[in-house]
Parts: structure tokens; sequence; C-alpha cells
């Protein structure tokens, strides 16, 4: 157990007192919320990633951070075009590469499905690169509509709760409100778990930042399995 554990265990116990405070049906609701919001997290990943590719400036930037051709160990295969290359290649410099999760897998599917032949890319340092950084996109769009969603309607729930009290169970009403704050606390987890791999894509030269979610018991859930 170290630091990520420690903080995600906190985090947890915070929801769980949260829930105990606000009650069952406040909590329930919130639940609610963070269902729908991720929902439309999801329907917008597609046009809100448009957008941002649409603006040169902005995309270049986020490529320059991303930079996944530099996790290609041998500098060789950066300008390699993967007509050149077999499939064994390209999995071994995939496996070398030590790519955060789930990178790896996404390159070795874009590549296989040729997701970027209609613009003209063909290198493979290039499609490390388009990878990475339409997965981080996808990921920061994603969580921005869900915060936004969550927010309105937070505030539609807080708003409807100040007016007209949601009704409170006469029994164990704080015991099933903790409970499904336990449950918002694992939800929780999982979005905040979603930030890894950009983490590890741009910090992911500090090898203690790498060693400390390969050693949280809390990310082989949280992030692995996300």
């Amino acid at each position: 157990m170290n630091l990520i554990d420690l903080a995600a265990i906190a985090i947890i116990a915070l929801f769980v007192l949260n829930g105990i405070y606000k009650g069952f049906m406040s909590t329930l609701l919130s639940i609610g919320a963070y269902f729908v919001s991720v929902i439309f997290g999801f329907i917008f990943i597609r046009p809100g990633a448009s957008f941002i590719m649409g603006h040169k400036r902005l995309f270049n930037m986020m490529l320059y951070y991303t930079e996944g051709s530099e996790f290609i160990v041998n500098p060789e295969y950066v300008r390699t075009e993967l007509s050149s290359l077999s499939t064994a290649d390209i999995n071994g410099i995939i496996e070398s590469a030590r790519l955060p999760f789930p990178m790896g897998r996404e390159i070795a599917e874009n590549i296989a499905k040729e997701a970027f032949a209609d613009q003209g890319i063909v290198t493979l340092g290039d499609y490390f690169n388009q990878t990475i950084v339409c997965t981080f996109i996808n990921i920061l769009v994603f969580l921005l509509v869900f915060a936004l969603v969550r927010l309105i309607l937070g505030l539609i729930i807080n708003g409807a709760d100040y007016a007209d009290p949601f009704p409170v169970l006469r029994a164990h009403d704080g015991l099933l409100g903790g409970a499904l704050g336990l449950v918002r606390g694992m939800l929780a987890l999982f979005l905040i778990f979603m930030l890894v791999p950009i983490v590890l894509t741009v910090l992911g030269q500090f090898d203690l930042i790498t060693n400390m979610v390969d050693d949280s018991v809390m990310a082989g859930l949280f992030y692995r399995l996300n």
C-alpha cells in the first residue's frame, strides 16, 4: 500500500461520510446524476474531439506535450513506414516502449486497422503520436463534459432539496446513505483514475510516478479495469 492507495481510501471515506450526512435519497440522486453525466460524456466525445482537432494551435500543443514517438526505444523506427515492418516487429516495439495503459493496446489496434491512412499517416512514430494525442483528447473531453453536466445536475438537486427537503427514512437513513456514499466514492475513483494515462504520458520519464502506479493496489482496480 502506497500514497495512491491511501489517497484513494481517504476519498472513499469522505464520500461515505458525505452519504451519512446527506442521507439515502440525496445520495441516490447523486449517483443517478453521475450516470446521466457519463452518458452525456460519451455522447459528446466525438464532436468535442473534432472541435479540438479542428484548432491546429491547440491540437499541436497537445501533440507536443504527449509526443508518443518518444516512447519508441530505437529512434530508427520512428520514421519507419508500417509497410516495412512485420506484425511481430510492431508488437515487439510496442512491448518494449513501456507505454502507459491503454496506449499500447490502442496503438496496436489503430495500426491493424490503418486508422490514420486517410490522413497520410504511414510511419510508426506518427501512429504513436496520433493515437496517444487522440486518446488524450478523448479522455479530456469526456471528463470536461462530465464535470459540466454533473455540476448542473448537482445545482438542480441541491436547489430542489433546499426548496422541499427530500424525505428521510425513519430508520437507518444515514447507514443507507453511507452505503451509497461508498458506491459514489468508487465511481469517483474510476473518474479520477481516467487521468492516470495522461499523467503517465506527460510525466512518464519520472520512474517514481510509474512505480507508484504499478505498485498501487487501487490502481489495479480503478485504473487497469477502467
